[in-house]
């Protein structure tokens, strides 16, 4: 079946209106001899890196091949973010309702207390200072300062963790937390290994298939990484020099992965070694994904228990002191 009819038949089939239209214009565009990869990046139905793998399968004429590769590759990355959002639902979700508790005592609870800690003869404790003074402060300007802060908030990380350009700075940050680096270059090893081996095995030449590699990942660390390997094999080199002449390149790829990568090399086994690395990868990931809610859980809730003990010790300090006075 060619491009234009495999596409009547999915629009046929599809009923969402946006996305049948979006299949009907990518059909269009194909028909008037515009690449399938074109029609893709100008409709924004796919992410760049899935772009960039159908571009070089539609060029090297292996179109199926890298469908097939990208059909697999987006239900593992799929399963996997399904395990990271469950895994991290649990505690933010106790997280954000230990600041919400926090922000609420200050604003309503507090403010009607003030009057009552003011008449106690004595110095109130710092912690219920504390609290008084952001209690008054909310009551003035909560309306416009609590908005504020969350629009605030929410910016910052979409600019630190999402936008294209400053992406990088999330990036850094991401690699210096340990858990999530190792987390991060799992993730990233399992893709590597299994698009690069594919390509190999596909015949793609080891320049075109780190270019492949390269437009497809998220993170920019990696992209330089990615970038340097293929500047070095396009000069000639193997991955031996280009691993030694790269800054601490153990951070990206670990020893053993380096020495299984160099082993292959001088084997002529690349393809074989990159895909099971990309396999051994996966599951640890897997792995790592499960385990991290039970990573966090004692994180979480050291941070609950500071917040919920600052708020009693500056409600009850008072009381139990007013008490004691009657």
């Amino acid at each position: 079946m060619g491009i234009s009819s495999a596409l009547s038949s999915i629009s046929m089939s599809i009923k969402g209106r946006k996305l049948k239209r979006v299949t009907k214009a990518i059909e269009e565009m194909v028909n008037e001899g515009i690449p399938l990869w074109q029609a893709f990046e100008v409709t924004k139905l796919l992410s760049d890196r899935v772009i960039s793998l159908i571009r070089s399968g539609e060029e090297a004429g292996r179109l199926a091949e890298h469908l097939n590769l990208v059909t697999i590759q987006q239900h593992k990355e799929k399963v996997f973010n399904s395990r990271l959002k469950s895994a991290l639902l649990y505690p933010g979700i106790v997280l954000i309702l230990a600041f919400i508790v926090a922000i609420a005592s200050s604003w309503i609870i507090l403010p009607k207390l003030v009057s009552i800690f003011q008449s106690a003869n004595g110095t109130l404790p710092f912690t219920t200072r504390t609290l008084l003074w952001i209690g008054e402060f909310l009551s003035v300007y909560g309306a416009v300062v609590v908005p504020a802060v969350i629009a605030g908030v929410l910016a910052i990380v979409y600019f630190v963790f999402f936008f294209k350009k400053t992406k990088f700075i999330g990036d850094y940050i991401l690699f210096s937390i340990p858990g999530i680096r190792d987390l991060i270059q799992g993730v990233e090893l399992a893709r590597f290994g299994y698009i690069f081996g594919v390509l190999l095995q596909a015949g793609f030449q080891v320049n075109e298939a780190l270019e492949s590699v390269k437009n497809g990942t998220t993170y920019s660390m990696y992209r330089k990484f990615y970038n340097h390997l293929q500047e070095c094999i396009a000069n000639g080199d193997t991955f031996k020099t280009a691993l030694s002449t790269y800054k601490k390149p153990e951070r990206f790829l670990p020893i053993p992965i380096q020495q299984l990568i160099l082993s292959a090399e001088k084997s002529g086994r690349l393809s074989e070694t990159f895909i099971k690395t990309g396999v051994i990868f996966e599951e640890k990931t897997d792995a790592m994904s499960r385990d991290l809610s039970t990573v966090l859980e004692p994180i979480i809730l050291i941070v609950v228990g500071i917040i919920v003990g600052f708020v009693v010790l500056a409600v009850i300090g008072p009381i139990y002191g007013l008490s004691e006075q009657i």
